[in-house]
């Protein structure tokens, strides 16, 4: 290790462990809203109400940010840095003691691993998905630890007027602020449970977006060379296919896609008979067309519900449909399959 480095990853501890103190000398409390839905992940109630509030109030009220953040610490310097000590025993002189009650280091890592990926999906959505946002976007944030102070009939005031309840909307950041949210929770889920294979198919997913596909395809290959399930093992497959294509190497996204078909999953899963529509767009760019209307023929004969999807799809793409239509055979065939596809 040179001496750049040394010094690097010695700034980088001391900066840890200021942060550790900084959060342990935070006296605030901790909102009960927060808590009923910190607790309830906790505890595994996976609702998507839970994670809205949860992720909402982070935003909205900085006392129970600085406590989670202190929770993240202390269980981040439990796992990686083995501080000495019990982290039940650190996380017991925290605000909000009572999420942790009962519970042995091990189980709290394994929980906290689970929420922190929830949160770090949540974020990933708010920044993509913009049905995600509208659901999410009018989420009451409340703050109530005022009202545990001696300004209880002021509280009571600012409630009545509405002061003390903001909307999600009104503190959102911008995409990029939210996919490095959703990138940090994420990889401190991963820092918690490395095997974790859904929090790293939404890091990969994550790193899409932030147009890092050489970063992304590597966690999504990770997966899908370590996971033991097979639905983790056919996301990352369909992924690394998206990121192939987006390349221009429609031959190794063809290999992945049809891994895919090959793999069983189709026909047990039928949510998962998009890929042919991928595969006969591969075979389409690589001007393999009657192997591409092969495809698209199972889906019309074999995977009816999608079917009318799949005529959507190709419709919005002009340039598949030029291609496949140039080729006199494979018109015709398609034409038999749905007759009015080349419609003008």
């Amino acid at each position: 290790m040179s001496f750049h480095d040394a010094h690097a990853n010695h700034a980088a501890y001391s900066g840890f462990h200021d942060a550790l103190r900084k959060v342990n000398r935070a006296t605030g409390l901790v909102c009960s809203g927060f808590q009923r839905g910190l607790s309830a992940l906790l505890d595994g109630e996976l609702a998507e109400s839970h994670t809205r509030s949860t992720l909402a109030h982070l935003e909205g009220c900085s006392e129970c940010a600085e406590f989670f953040q202190a929770v993240r610490l202390q269980a981040l310097a439990h796992r990686d840095l083995a501080v000495p000590g019990s982290l039940a025993r650190r996380l017991r002189r925290l605000p909000g003691n009572d999420l942790f009650q009962g519970l042995t280091d091990a189980e709290i890592v394994r929980r906290l691993a689970s929420v922190l990926y929830e949160l770090g999906k949540a974020y990933a959505l708010v920044a993509t998905d913009g049905a995600y946002l509208l659901r999410i976007a009018e989420e009451p944030v409340e703050i109530d630890s005022f009202t545990a102070t001696e300004a209880a009939e002021t509280a009571d005031l600012v409630a009545q007027s509405g002061a003390a309840t903001t909307r999600f909307s009104e503190l959102i950041g911008d995409s990029a602020s939210n996919l490095v949210k959703a990138h940090a929770m994420l990889q401190e889920a991963l820092s918690l449970k490395p095997r974790f294979a859904e929090a790293r198919l939404y890091l990969g997913f994550v790193l899409q977006n932030q147009d890092k596909p050489e970063q992304a395809a590597a966690a999504y290959r990770q997966v899908f060379l370590t996971t033991d399930r097979l639905t983790n093992r056919a996301h990352a497959a369909i992924q690394l296919g998206m990121i192939y294509d987006n390349a221009h190497e429609h031959r190794k996204a063809l290999r992945i896609y049809r891994w895919v078909v090959a793999s069983g999953l189709v026909a047990r899963q039928p949510e998962f008979a998009f890929v042919l529509y991928n595969i006969a767009v591969q075979h389409t760019m690589l001007r393999q067309r009657e192997q591409a209307v092969q495809a698209l023929n199972v889906l019309h004969t074999e995977h009816t519900q999608l079917w009318p999807t799949v005529v959507g799809w190709l419709h919005s793409s002009a340039d598949l449909l030029v291609i496949l239509g140039a080729d006199h055979p494979s018109r015709e065939r398609l034409q038999q399959i749905e007759p009015a596809l080349f419609a003008a």
